[in-house]
């Protein structure tokens, strides 16, 4: 009997088992979907600022803020930030680095006169403005002795909007650096560059990808069209933006006069627009109190140093003005004591204002600290520059073909700049260790310009 129990008793435990086993186990409940993802974020893209951001910061700020909704925006720069005007080439880029800090800038492109001041102070400007500095074109090569490590692409993430910058530098890059500055970079070609940058971004899937270039956005128009949502390039001498077939294209001019403004917005959907604006930088905006500081702080220590007055102009000059090329050849010849002076034209970047010319007046007219050097060249090497288009040459009205004439030029012009080499046809120069705002500066002291006997009377064509 108890037997019988026993054997009932474990029939009883096996169909219960058996019965357990027919019932399926509850699924594991599912991860819940993530939250639909929105956002706006406006982005402010300048360009080619060349040491002006530090005067004009006070008023950009009150635009921005007042215009595009500062401070919940990403600011960007094309590049040829620091290097130009004296208030912020004289300290090394530092008051520009301070400026763009507070402005809440986040990457630039490399610009081509970014190692103008050599390699260590564009270091120092990195580190100081905390800005990411971009060329996906440009690379160190194997043999650098100083690799500047730029990265191609970086990725920027405000108001829960994922943004993708991808930064080019001009083709002229290696070509306009100071002899030796740029020993160690080489460029990538676009067709090779702009593809591989373009699938680096995508991998981490942006919600809208831009890309600067320190050139005009036509370079890369090619490369990028429908493959970017926004080019910004800069120095366009024809048409200053243009609608590509989805990608929209501009040009912010050059010394800090045209700004973009791009709202950005992703809907909850997936949805995506971008209302791209070129905007003209602000000269009646109310100034901003705590930069107006800054720069008053910047401009009193260049004041203390380049303050001296050197003489006088009735009128001024613009930066083009043929005048002031003869003024800077004329005393780079007379100070040397050579018998000729080779300029660049496009090494005097800024207008010489009327009244006192000061060092300061100087420096922003000559922002690029070139080493002077003498050579000796034939008659017929001088006549055949004359005809250069980006040389400005003060020689002898009559040049005799195979004479030697003493000729006084730049470092970077000797070495190839703008395409001016001498370097085959002069192989023996001479430094002669002044910066080539020296003998401007020295030649303008002799003469004593004034009101009454400006520069006007000296310099007439």
């Amino acid at each position: 009997m108890r037997n019988s129990i026993l054997l009932a008793a474990a029939l009883a435990v096996v169909g219960c088992t058996k019965e357990e086993a027919k019932t399926p186990p509850p699924e594991p409940a599912k991860p819940a979907a993530p939250p639909a993802r929105s956002g706006k974020v406006t982005l402010l893209i300048t360009g080619h600022e060349v040491g002006q951001l530090v005067a004009k910061a006070p008023r950009l700020i009150t635009q921005w803020k007042q215009e595009d909704g500062w401070p919940n925006t990403l600011a960007f720069s094309t590049g040829d930030t620091f290097s130009g005007a004296a208030l912020s080439s004289r300290f090394d880029g530092k008051s520009t680095a301070e400026v763009m800090k507070a402005l809440q800038y986040k990457a630039s492109a490399f610009g081509n006169h970014d190692l103008d001041l050599g390699p260590d102070v564009f270091d120092g400007f990195r580190k100081e403005s905390g800005l990411q500095i971009l060329a996906a074109n440009l690379r160190d090569k194997a043999d650098s002795e100083k690799p500047l490590k730029l990265a191609p692409a970086k990725i920027f993430t405000r108001e829960k909007v994922k943004v993708g910058v991808i930064g080019f530098t001009s083709s002229k890059t290696i070509t306009t650096v100071v002899a030796g500055r740029a020993a160690g970079l080489e460029l990538v070609p676009l067709e090779e560059a702009f593809p591989a940058a373009l699938e680096m971004v995508a991998a981490e899937k942006p919600d809208v990808t831009i890309a600067l270039i320190d050139d005009c956005f036509t370079v890369l128009q090619p490369f990028a069209d429908g493959k970017v949502d926004l080019v910004v390039g800069t120095r366009c001498e024809g048409e200053q933006e243009l609608a590509g077939s989805k990608t929209q294209y501009f040009s912010v001019g050059d010394e800090l006069t045209h700004y973009v403004s791009a709202q950005f917005s992703l809907g909850a959907d997936g949805t995506r627009a971008l209302i791209a604006r070129r905007k003209d930088v602000s000269t009646t905006a109310d100034e901003d109190k705590d930069l107006l500081a800054v720069r008053d702080r910047w401009q009193k220590e260049l004041d203390a140093q380049l303050g001296e007055v050197l003489g006088f102009t009735k009128t001024g000059y613009p930066a083009d003005a043929v005048q002031l090329r003869t003024l800077v050849a004329t005393a780079l010849r007379d100070q040397t004591q050579a018998d000729a002076a080779l300029i660049n034209k496009k090494g005097i970047r800024a207008p010489l204002p009327a009244g006192n010319i000061t060092r300061e007046s100087i420096y922003t007219l000559m922002p690029f600290e070139n080493a002077v050097l003498t050579a000796k060249v034939k008659g017929e090497v001088l006549q055949k520059l004359k005809s250069h288009p980006e040389a400005f040459v003060l020689a002898p009205a009559k040049l005799e073909p195979e004479k030697d004439y003493v000729l006084a030029t730049t470092e970077y012009i000797y070495f190839g700049g703008d395409g001016l080499g001498l370097e085959v046809v002069a192989p023996d120069p001479e430094l002669n260790g002044m910066v080539w705002q020296t003998p401007v500066i020295e030649w303008l002291r002799k003469q004593n310009t004034t009101d009454k006997a400006p520069l006007e009377k000296l310099i007439k064509k």
